[in-house]
């Protein structure tokens, strides 16, 4: 039976912004893992001031990972306590929910670096003393992801290396995201690496996250000029439908509030790639129903009040 994955990148040259992302078709990316800790550093998105809540209100769920070198394992207990408490205070300066989960990583096969597997296990424990277990993630070769599962040292795991077969993910329940080795993509002309979440792991990640979460309270700003609407993609100027990559983070933000609220028969999962970042027949349709359950007038377009009501 085939996996569906939700695709997703990481990368360290520099910040992609949200429009790169919508153009890149290639693969339709509905994740990012960013790395923090070190603000002056290029690599991190806390180097981009916005950056973080730019692709939050893009639509797209922002993990976070923290690497000084391939060596940060050999850092024991006391070394994943000092990196874990870096990372936390550069994660919650941009606004990074206290939910989420935040990466601890050995980039290399631990016997090559002369790391023990002890030693690193010690590693994410010493990260999990300050941030709890339920947000310690881990990213690595089999050796040290298998090792981090078998012994619960970390909830969340990322791997890279050799890809699980389906038969392996199933039985193991593990991991929750690959990075891809055998290529590299290229978003806005930057090379990053293509990374995909198996069945469920977005789903329940999106509900800790602003940009999918349920019952946060209020909607976002209505983004658009006066006069102007979500309608379909081939309506007059004034609907915006996706022809603009600025719209289609938005246009996501709606989709993905009709699956929440079973405006959409037959999609349960807000990452599933109906939420297109196109307005077309199907999301229009899902609008007429979300207006009638509402009292609203049915207009099959969202307007300022309709996208108060619907996103908050």
């Amino acid at each position: 039976m085939a996996v569906t994955y939700t695709y997703g990148a990481d990368y360290s040259t520099r910040e992609l912004s949200p429009s790169e992302l919508d153009r890149f078709t290639e693969y339709d990316i509905r994740f990012l893992i960013r790395y923090i800790g070190w603000p002056d550093n290029p690599k991190c998105i806390s180097h981009y001031p916005g950056a973080y809540q730019a692709h939050v209100r893009a639509g797209r769920i922002v993990l976070l990972a923290a690497e000084s070198g391939i060596n940060d394992p050999a850092g024991g207990f006391a070394g994943g306590a000092a990196m874990a408490r870096r990372a936390l205070g550069d994660a919650d300066s941009v606004g990074y929910p206290a939910s989420l989960p935040i990466f601890f990583c050995a980039d290399g096969w631990l016997a090559d670096n002369h790391i023990s597997v002890g030693t690193a296990m010690a590693y994410l424990d010493g990260a999990a003393s300050v941030i709890g277990k339920a947000r310690t993630g881990a990213y690595g070769f089999r050796d040290f992801i298998q090792a981090a599962q078998a012994g619960h040292h970390a909830r969340w795991l990322w791997l890279c290396g050799a890809e699980l077969t389906n038969a392996e993910v199933t039985a193991q329940g593990w991991p929750h995201i690959y990075q891809w080795n055998n290529r590299t993509i290229s978003p806005g002309g930057m090379t990053a690496d293509l990374d995909w979440a198996y069945p469920g792991v977005i789903d329940e990640l999106s509900g800790a996250h602003p940009s999918t979460a349920p019952g946060n309270g209020h909607a976002p700003p209505w983004p658009l000029p006066g006069g102007a609407y979500f309608g379909l993609i081939t309506g007059p100027n004034e609907s915006h439908g996706g022809s603009l990559p600025a719209d289609r983070g938005w246009i996501r933000q709606i989709q993905q509030a009709l699956i929440r609220k079973h405006y959409v028969p037959g999609v349960t999962d807000p990452a599933s790639p109906w939420a297109s970042g196109t307005y077309t027949e199907p999301t229009r349709e899902a609008v007429l129903r979300f207006q009638q359950a509402a009292g609203r007038p049915r207009t099959g377009e969202v307007s300022s009040a309709d996208w108060a009501l619907l996103l908050a």
